[in-house]
């Protein structure tokens, strides 16, 4: 098992994976002898329709429309910014001197866009104005910084740089800082009435984002849904153009699954909620697969939304020395968790986005669907006589569990009936025990367990306490373990019965591999330097570097980047073609 590695940048550029149902939040009314209209719940806001806009497959981070025209930035190389006429869908690029322009809002009369650049010399993201159409683009100021909008009236700008807000008018003048936040602020927003701000402010260490709101005069700032289940990963909304409805992303991973979603939701706005207030408005889900979506834009009309809709799809490739580069190990594979049979012959995975186990010859014929879904399958390892799979199997609101299945498919079955979870499967060489991963639901502890396949009976390794990711040598003398926060590589001897510390301060342990004499264990490692593969030797506390990875769009699954070995001993990993795409929401926005 591997860590998760997210950003709120990430998040805020669409990088998605495959979306699982969460279902509808419903008003739910008291029962009553008799319904009167007044009692009957609300409607809800839904989405009614979905149109894919664009069909270029080029890589898209955010977007705009001013009703007749989408504006997109795209990253076909660079970042550029696009026109897409939305009758003739005929294609542009806006002209721009800047080698590197993102787009950041559409002014209220539509005729210029504001954008973020990156000049060279310049301490930070500068912003401009580009002109729709005639006219030269023009510089705001001294500002920099990571985000800004435009007020409704167009006369200020309020922007993000680092962890302060500000406003400045719409020439980049007269600025004045509106709040200090403890974290980056990022994707601010007037409301249409230009009293209130929403903005997103991410925290790095802790990995989340949370939605906030102050006065247009630095008055009342608070977190917008302090006490709600998803706040810690909600970002990036807009208002509705009537100002009725605020529109948010939330990315999170299904509990109990490594499905990833991004989903969009619509939070009725306690100012602007019909003919009444509404005290504490409760956010609605408007999207909830099969694909993801997020980096909304409202259109003016308040029946349509524009987004960034997200189809995964990966490759599987090999790392080849000789030519220094990637290259798919298996034609059309959209996988993830590859592992081949001792003999080299077969190989098992999961597919994306689907979440299945399959397996098929090492040249990717004979291709066979173990599992259906709603189970999703993760980190399977074939028996070493090569008739058995075990995998970890899971299923939305159950703890994980580790379950054996053959290699022509069939019935499947857990292999130990108790409340914990497990992963991480092992062999040992003979096939008769499985050495795994244990999280006990009674202690809330973590731990390594041994099953005997023939008596049903398990050991826990001594010491093996809040140790995760265990890793069996070839010849069975060592376990190689990690402590939490991925720091510290442990070893286990079997012949002492201790744990030792093998390598500390390792950076970040992944998806650790023995070499074949169990002398060497190797890792991924995308913290220290450049991400590469590194490889520690037994009785030895010092890590090499054994190569770069350098440029790489890697899949970001919820256990973080796969890594792995093939038959042949070279690196696999997973490379992220997901298709980003444009997309129209007609919705019904109550």
């Amino acid at each position: 098992m591997s860590i998760m590695r997210t950003t709120c940048d990430k998040a805020s550029a669409l990088n998605f994976a495959f979306v699982f149902s969460t279902g509808m939040l419903l008003a739910l009314v008291a029962a009553a002898p008799a319904a009167r209209g007044s009692d009957l719940p609300s409607p809800s806001p839904k989405v009614v329709s979905v149109t894919e806009a664009t069909h270029d497959g080029i890589s898209k981070i955010n977007l705009l429309s001013d009703g007749s025209h989408l504006y997109l930035t795209e990253w076909p190389a660079a970042q550029v910014i696009a026109k897409l006429s939305l009758e003739g869908a005929n294609r542009s690029v806006v002209a721009s001197p800047f080698s590197n322009v993102r787009l950041v809002d559409l002014s209220p009369d539509g005729t210029k866009l504001l954008v973020s650049a990156i000049q060279p010399g310049s301490r930070g993201n500068e912003f401009w104005t580009l002109p729709v159409g005639v006219g030269s683009p023009e510089k705001l100021g001294d500002l920099t910084g990571r985000d800004a909008a435009w007020s409704m009236d167009g006369k200020q700008i309020v922007f993000g740089k680092g962890p302060v807000l500000s406003l400045a008018s719409s020439t980049g003048k007269q600025v004045s800082e509106l709040f200090t936040a403890n974290g980056s602020v990022f994707a601010p927003r007037f409301s249409p009435d230009g009293e209130r701000v929403r903005f997103t402010v991410s925290d790095s260490e802790q990995n989340a984002t949370a939605l906030w709101e102050v006065g247009r005069d630095g008055s009342n700032p608070h977190p917008l849904l302090p006490n709600w289940q998803y706040a810690s990963t909600a970002c990036c909304g807009s208002w509705t153009a009537d100002g009725r409805y605020y529109i948010f992303q939330v990315t999170q991973t299904l509990p109990n699954t490594t499905t990833i979603i991004t989903s969009l939701w619509a939070l009725p706005d306690a100012a602007k909620s019909g003919s009444e207030r509404v005290s504490d408005p409760t956010p609605v889900p408007l999207t909830d697969g099969p694909m993801s979506f997020g980096n909304a834009w409202p259109a003016r009309d308040n029946k349509n939304i524009w987004a960034i809709g997200v189809r995964p799809s990966v490759e599987v490739v090999r790392y080849d020395p000789a030519r220094k580069d990637f290259v798919p190990i298996i034609g059309g594979l959209s996988a993830t968790d590859l592992d081949f049979s001792a003999d080299g012959k077969f190989v098992t995975y999961v597919a994306i986005p689907e979440g299945t186990l399959w397996r098929c010859r090492a040249d990717g014929t004979e291709r066979r669907q173990l599992t259906s879904s709603p189970v999703r399958a993760a980190l399977p390892r074939w028996s070493p006589d090569g008739k058995q799979i075990v995998y970890v199997s899971m299923l939305p609101g159950q703890r994980w569990k580790l379950s054996l299945i053959g290699a022509d498919g069939g019935p499947s079955r857990e292999i130990l009936q108790d409340s914990g979870s497990q992963i991480d499967a092992n062999w040992s060489a003979d096939g008769t025990r499985i050495m795994f991963g244990d999280y006990a639901l009674d202690t809330g502890g973590i731990s390594i367990r041994i099953l005997d396949l023939k008596t049903h009976k398990t050991t826990t390794v001594p010491g093996s306490e809040g140790l995760f990711s265990p890793r069996w040598s070839p010849d069975e003398r060592y376990i190689a373990a990690i402590s939490p926060g991925n720091k510290t590589l442990k070893l286990f001897d079997f012949k002492t019965q201790k744990w030792s510390d093998w390598l500390t301060a390792a950076g970040a342990v992944n998806y650790p591999i023995w070499s074949a004499d169990s002398q060497y264990l190797f890792y991924d490692d995308f913290i220290n330097d450049d991400e590469s593969i590194r490889k520690v030797k037994v009785g030895e506390s010092n890590a090499e570097r054994v190569f770069v990875l350098g440029v790489f769009e890697r899949y970001l699954g919820a256990l973080g980047p796969w890594s792995g070995r093939a038959a042949d001993g070279s690196w696999m990993f997973v490379r992220d073609r997901s298709s980003q795409e444009a997309y129209q929401l007609s919705v019904d926005l109550p």
